[in-house]
């Protein structure tokens, strides 16, 4: 079956296009209107892009693998090969440093991209990013673990509905003994009733999911709570 490569999103759903089109071993861009593209080739997807989320080249800074002005001229077409070639050629140690944030900013990507919405999309057949295709993944995979997380989603925004929500540290602990991850350290040491969600996003630098996760994690465990 011939893949559907443009519609309105509330007519076909992100997923079944994107698995179509990995079905098909397509190659391009499937843009969305709002400004969010996922990119494929021959049905791997390799850079996944939503409208709120950070630019490549900031995730690519994120990876200690040359300056933005070395980036972005990597980006934009300086060298013969991708960027990941060319940066990868300079730092071949920073490989799976790389490929960690490609994956992590792709799935918080496709996580966006896959809450419901009406926007129209069109599939730019043929079409590449010189982002390159060296860590391109299966797009069953990468959506269907995007997929997991929208469902976490929806049990923890019954408890974190927005960003402007504060937290404070409970004054007793609970009886049993608690283990937390260093990322809960992290959002735990910065609760003092006055910090919002979103400034804890700000100040680490994490996916909203990343940081709700965690916070979702210590209001299970009883050790935080919510200021009124």
């Amino acid at each position: 079956m011939s893949p559907v490569t443009e519609g309105s999103l509330a007519e076909h759903t992100l997923s079944s296009v994107l698995l179509q089109l990995a079905e098909n071993r397509s190659t391009g861009a499937l843009r969305i209107r709002d400004g969010g593209a996922v990119w494929l080739s021959e049905g791997r997807i390799y850079l996944a892009q939503s409208a709120q989320g950070p630019r490549i080249a900031d995730v690519l800074f994120g990876a200690n693998v040359g300056s933005l002005a070395d980036i972005n001229s990597a980006l934009n077409g300086a060298g013969s090969g991708s960027a990941l070639d060319t940066l990868l050629a300079r730092n071949p140690d920073r490989a799976p440093v790389l490929e960690r944030l490609i994956h992590e900013a792709n799935l918080t990507a496709m996580f966006e991209l896959l809450v419901p919405s009406s926007e129209q999309f069109s599939f730019d057949e043929g079409a590449t990013h010189r982002l390159g295709t060296v860590f391109s993944e299966a797009a069953s995979g990468l959506v269907d673990q995007a997929q997991r997380r929208l469902e976490i989603w929806k049990q923890i925004a019954k408890r974190i509905p927005n960003t402007t929500v504060r937290f404070g540290l409970n004054r007793e602990l609970p009886a049993d003994e608690q283990l937390i991850s260093n990322d809960e350290w992290r959002y735990l040491s910065m609760l003092d009733g006055q910090t919002t969600v979103a400034d804890v996003i700000s100040e680490t630098g994490d996916s909203a999911f990343r940081v709700c996760s965690g916070l979702y994690r210590l209001l299970l465990e009883d050790l935080i709570h919510e200021i009124e």
